[in-house]
């Protein structure tokens, strides 16, 4: 077993993401005893839900920078501090106003820590070897989100739905504790990117570090992780509606929901190993994607769930590691903060226009459109890629 620091510093980074899929949870988890204590609607609840996701518009980019220039441990640091924060004042808030501070500061800390990590991650790791240690960040959140689902609930009832929010200030510390004294990132090289020369670029810690060139490919290489995860959003948003909208009861219909993103978890990190030794990684990721596309619509169209939600389950998990990996087959380590913070920027973006959409079309149209959208939305990112791939094959200029 390979216990080098890379993979420790892998393992420390994977723990404090998991801390921010916990978080995000901690809300959902213990809702119904959160709404009665402070008073709050359902509306009110899915605006506390949505708004650790949305200072991920404003605040990306910044992130990126502020690793550049202060280093990436000190802003993972800072971000998990903020979230600890943010957590602790949200168990003590005592109205929506106080509510919605506190689950601002902490939205603010999880995006620092979401994009520095995911950089550090990529200059830790190269080639296909990437791709292994993405498989493993990117499952973080998911299993973060699982063991919210697991922990708070049953342990709200026993210590109230403050205490219960108090576990994911709890959790950001262990995190702390844990990147302060395993992770060590390596130390800044002038070496290129895989395969990409290093041209003479501007000097500084801004959008300036970015080539013309890499901007192209960026703006591009966004696409499909932002599609793919706004299908993802879109199905685990909309699909337990729709089950209970064909009969299927409450507690059931959560059941199946929950084994279909056990499975993603499996997909990917299945994929991570599979893509680290395929020869022709993209076609997987096409492949993988269509056969979760066909599954979704085969579950709109009223087919028996169960066989479909394994396979696709399965099969959409794959793709996660190779299309977070693209920043790093084109950024170079001196540009790497200001990109990760500009791909972040698309996808927090992209993700809070897609899903609303996805759900007024649930409302015009019923919830066999929605999953018809998530479906078109995820092939939409196989485009994206093939797109990609020709924007990398293009001479520079």
């Amino acid at each position: 077993m390979d216990l080098s620091p890379r993979w420790r510093s892998l393992a420390a980074l994977t723990l404090a993401r998991a801390a921010m899929g916990f978080q995000f949870q901690s809300i959902a988890a213990v809702a119904p005893l959160l709404g009665g204590g402070l008073g709050l609607d359902n509306s009110q609840l899915g605006w506390l839900i949505g708004l650790y996701l949305l200072p991920g518009v404003a605040f990306s980019l910044p992130g990126g920078l502020l690793g550049r220039r202060f280093g990436d441990k000190r802003v993972v640091l800072a971000g998990l501090v903020l979230m600890g924060i943010g957590g602790l004042s949200l168990a003590l808030a005592d109205s929506f106003a106080q509510a919605n501070a506190a689950r601002f500061m902490s939205g603010i800390g999880a995006v620092m820590l979401n994009v520095v990590v995911t950089k550090m991650v990529t200059d830790l790791f190269d080639g296909k070897e990437r791709l292994l240690a993405m498989s493993v960040l990117v499952n973080s959140w998911p299993i973060g989100i699982g063991i919210a689902l697991l922990m708070l609930g049953p342990l709200s009832e026993l210590l109230g739905w403050r205490g219960g929010l108090v576990l994911a200030a709890v959790f950001a510390a262990i995190g702390f504790a844990v990147v302060s004294v395993v992770c060590r990132p390596p130390a800044p090289a002038p070496a290129a990117a895989e395969g990409v020369p290093l041209p003479l670029a501007p000097v500084g810690i801004g959008l300036a570090t970015l080539t013309r060139h890499e901007w192209r490919l960026l703006l591009i290489g966004s696409l499909p992780w932002w599609l793919y995860n706004a299908a993802f959003q879109i199905v685990m948003s909309f699909l337990p509606s729709f089950f209970v909208g064909t009969g299927i009861g409450i507690a059931r219909a959560g059941s199946l929901v929950a084994l279909n993103s056990v499975l993603f978890v499996v997909g990917v990190q299945a994929g991570g190993l599979l893509l680290k030794r395929a020869s022709r990684p993209d076609l997987i990721c096409h492949l993988a994607v269509a056969g979760w596309c066909v599954s979704l619509v085969f579950i709109a169209a009223g087919s028996a769930p169960l066989p479909w939600l394994l396979v696709g389950g399965v099969l959409g998990g794959i793709p996660a590691a190779a299309l977070m990996s693209l920043p790093g087959e084109f950024l170079r380590p001196e540009s790497r903060s200001a990109g990760m913070g500009v791909f972040f920027t698309v996808y927090y973006l992209g993700c809070a226009i897609l899903p609303p959409l996805a759900g007024a079309l649930y409302d015009a149209s019923g919830g066999q459109a929605a999953l018809a959208m998530a479906a078109g939305v995820a092939f939409a990112g196989t485009a994206a890629l093939a797109l990609f791939r020709r924007a990398m094959a293009r001479p520079r200029g």
